[in-house]
């Protein structure tokens, strides 16, 4: 009788544990592998968690975002804070209390310090991204412990230094006073109390520049009281043949100083005996030279001179309220001529002073004065669509419109896109992406910027606002929609400009969304009673692209091709916009060239296009010799 038995099961042994333990590493090895990737897949346009910037977290943040959120966070830069001090020893003999130490704050608000934002962010990306695997593993390790802060550089004009320093010499200045006689009480002369603003202001750099707390000594100096009976004296000591320029004995005497001086601030120049034997050659005051004067009145010009700062603001639709975003601060500047003009004078006397005209100037947007811009509603808005653009085209336009928040153009003012973004360039914050080069699109730095200046112009092309400067593209580009509006921008060389002709200010306010693709720009202030028709763009003499172009890249696989350019029409647009204001109207034509554009593709080596790598070229003839020619050299 045949066994019907199956077969005998066979059981095998079970891991030992040093096969468990392989095998729970490899499964740890996978687990570390996939986070691994995973982590660097979330941070490929991120900044690595853990990353701060002036202790501001901005980890996981795109650069956009972390940007955005240092503005808010970081406006005014909050420095280190100093203080500048007067101790009781500093004033004796000059008049003051000589057992009080005065202290002056010198924070954000008064310096008004220019953080390089930009600068850190891109600082705070590079992060764990340069060097070796090993150096850029230890970098992300760094930051995700807390161990990576990028710190700004900051800047702070010397000449608003020197303008606090000034604001504190003027509350402890002292004149000095000659010996007096009163009665029969004789009251002995008294030295006078100065502040040197120069040597003070630089310290004050020098500690702002070390990024620590600290307290900078105010440099005061002792002013010798004046001579009773000089008159006298300088009729009888000098003899016969002295001046204001000194006396001559065996040639010319150093002439004496000339000190000018600003009494608002304090801020105070001198001309000492070689710099005025330089500019006063021949010792005469009516013959100087005047190249030489000017190249230094040119340099404390320099030195003391800073722009107004204009205030930027932000306007809330639900309130209809105006917030500061960025405070205005007055500027100055050093007055060349009339200060030629005061050495002249002084060069010509005996006083050898005179006044150092420093001008105020006033900012054209003063935050203190907001309710007074007549920015109260929805002027004008316009808007475009990049969604589908590059991670960097992206970028580029979210700190293109980051630079422009919150300007605000004065009544008959002009916007200027480049002027407000400044230089296109990396040290500015953007990156390569495309942009229109010659007859091409190629990589460059800014790609996406025009993006925002053709928003900025469709939205002033609604508002009625007169261009005084405008350029096309150089070809139809789809990002822009229809052609004739759009508007390109080449910093320094080519702008986009308008004319605020209104009688209130003008608030930019742009609104990015990053994820819809969406870039709007919201122009507020006061609705002139105007009416404002954009007619449809005509187009002419339209012209059609020229055969694609093959061009041969090594890059490329054989059989590979790629096509990096799509052919567009050239043509000629035209746009009439009326503006009706007041009963009369005004006809605006703005006409758009664009040639046509031919598309392109490349190809690796080897790779056969019919009729453009496979035709055969024929031979050319060569003669045997250079004498054999028919036609002279």
């Amino acid at each position: 009788m045949r066994d019907l038995r199956g077969p005998t099961k066979v059981h095998g042994r079970p891991p030992s544990g040093v096969e468990y333990l392989l095998i729970w590493l490899c499964v740890a090895i996978v687990a570390v592998t996939g986070a691994f990737a995973g982590w660097q897949f979330w941070h490929t346009d991120r900044i690595f968690s853990g990353v701060h910037v002036a202790g501001v977290p901005v980890g996981g943040e795109t650069r956009a975002s972390a940007l955005l959120r240092l503005h808010r966070e970081l406006t005014p830069y909050p420095l280190a804070p100093i203080f500048l001090e007067l101790r009781p020893e500093s004033t004796v003999g000059g008049g003051a209390s000589r057992d009080v130490i005065r202290r002056w704050s010198l924070g954000s608000e008064l310096l008004a310090p220019e953080a390089d934002l930009e600068g850190a962010v891109n600082l705070a990306y590079h992060v764990g991204r340069q060097g070796s695997l090993l150096e850029r593993i230890l970098g992300q390790w760094q930051a995700f412990t807390g161990q990576q802060t990028v710190w700004p550089e900051v800047l702070v004009s010397e000449g608003v230094v020197r303008q606090a320093v000034g604001d504190a010499a003027s509350e402890v200045r002292r004149p000095s006073r000659p010996a007096i006689q009163i009665g029969e009480v004789s009251v002995p002369p008294q030295p006078g109390l100065d502040v040197d603003v120069a040597a003070t202001a630089h310290l004050i750099l020098a500690q702002l520049a070390s990024g620590r707390s600290g307290t900078v000594p105010l440099q005061t100096y002792s002013t010798a009281p004046p001579q009773s009976g000089a008159g006298d004296l300088s009729q009888n000591s000098a003899g016969a043949g002295t001046s204001a320029l000194g006396s001559i004995s065996g040639g010319l005497a150093a002439p004496q100083p000339v000190v000018l001086r600003h009494e608002g601030s304090g801020t105070a120049f001198a001309l000492d005996g070689a710099l005025l034997q330089r500019i006063m050659p021949g010792g005469d005051p009516r013959f100087l030279n005047e190249e030489a004067l000017r190249f230094v009145v040119e340099g404390w010009a320099n030195q003391v001179s800073y722009p107004a700062q204009e205030a930027r603001l932000r306007f809330d639709d639900a309130t209809s309220a105006l917030t500061v975003i960025h405070p205005s601060r007055a500027g100055q500047r050093l007055d060349v001529d009339l200060t030629i003009e005061a050495i002249r004078n002084a060069l010509t006397t005996d006083q050898r002073t005179g006044a150092l005209p420093i001008i105020s100037l006033p900012p054209a947007v003063d935050s203190s004065r907001v309710n007074e811009l007549g920015i109260r509603e929805l002027v004008a808005s316009g808007s475009t669509y990049f969604k589908g653009s590059s991670s960097t085209r992206v970028y580029n336009i979210e700190v293109a419109a980051e630079k422009l928040v919150g300007v605000v153009v004065p009544p008959n003012g002009v916007f200027s896109f480049n002027s407000a973004i400044e230089a296109v360039s990396g040290a500015n914050g953007f990156e390569d992406s495309a942009i229109i080069w010659g007859d091409r699109t190629a990589v460059g730095v800014g790609g996406g910027v025009c993006q925002v200046s053709t928003t900025v112009f469709r939205a002033a092309l609604e508002g009625g606002f007169p261009f005084l400067e405008r350029h096309n593209h150089g070809y139809v580009v789809s990002w822009y929609g229809d052609p004739g509006f759009d508007a390109t921008i080449y910093t320094p060389y080519v702008d986009l400009r308008f004319l605020n002709d209104t009688d209130a200010h003008l608030l930019i306010q742009p609104v990015v969304n990053s994820e819809e693709g969406i870039l709007t720009f919201q122009f507020y202030g006061t609705k002139p009673d105007r009416v404002v028709e954009i007619g449809e763009a005509v187009y002419e003499d339209i012209k059609e692209p020229g055969d694609p172009v093959y061009q041969e890249d090594a890059s490329l696989e054989a059989g590979q091709i790629k096509q990096v350019e799509w052919a567009k029409e050239g043509l000629t647009a035209t746009v009439i916009r009326k503006v009706t204001e007041n009963g009369r109207t005004r006809e605006d034509p703005i006409r758009s060239v664009y040639r046509p554009w031919n598309a392109m593709f490349l190809y690796g080596p080897g790779t056969v296009i019919p009729g453009v790598t496979d035709v055969k070229e024929e031979p050319t003839a060569t003669p045997q010799s250079e004498g054999n020619s028919d036609g002279g050299g």
